[in-house]
């Protein structure tokens, strides 16, 4: 009861920080102000900029902080998530062509992933000699939130040698892919 809701640092030795609903005291970090970060470094705190421009710009709309709310608990806030699901890609997991022989209406299943939601995924399907035949969105299944359904929208006779590419994308944008050859 004493430090609850404190914020700062006390005589350069602890510092008090807000985590959900808790005060937490910690050691206060020490900074080498003289140490050059290597390239490495700044590229991974230029991430780490972007990702709080996001989180910040995430919980200004109110949809958007909503969604993200929705998977805050006591240990990670709405911002927190935003801030991770900025960082954090999605994955295209497998693409199932079994259903798939060149009719049109024939469905490819695209088992896709991410740490809180993947926005759309894109097929598209591509001959031998790397021509596009089509492309399009895949709709979400109904009930198993992982898989994407596309049913293609092009007759083609044989589709031996046909690649079909998925590609998935969270809410930041980020994006994961993979494809296969028929």
């Amino acid at each position: 009861m004493l430090v609850k809701g404190a914020r700062g640092h006390v005589g350069r030795q602890f510092v008090y920080k807000q985590r959900a609903n808790q005060t937490v005291i910690a050691k206060m970090p020490e900074v080498n102000k003289n140490l050059i970060p290597s390239q490495e470094q700044i590229t991974v705190r230029d991430q780490f900029t972007a990702a709080v421009v996001y989180a910040k710009g995430a919980m200004g709309d109110p949809l958007l902080k909503s969604e993200y709310q929705k998977k805050a608990n006591a240990s990670r806030t709405a911002y927190n998530i935003a801030f991770r699901d900025y960082l954090k890609a999605p994955a295209v997991t497998s693409i199932n062509s079994e259903a798939y022989d060149g009719a049109v209406g024939s469905i490819i299943t695209v088992s896709a992933k991410d740490d809180f939601r993947v926005a759309e995924v894109r097929v598209s399907i591509t001959d031998i000699n790397g021509n596009l035949v089509e492309k399009g969105l895949a709709v979400q299944h109904a009930i198993d939130r992982n898989k994407w359904n596309y049913a293609a929208t092009v007759a083609v006779a044989a589709i031996a040698g046909f690649i079909i590419t998925a590609e998935a994308l969270d809410i930041p944008g980020n994006k994961a892919g993979l494809e296969i050859i028929l």
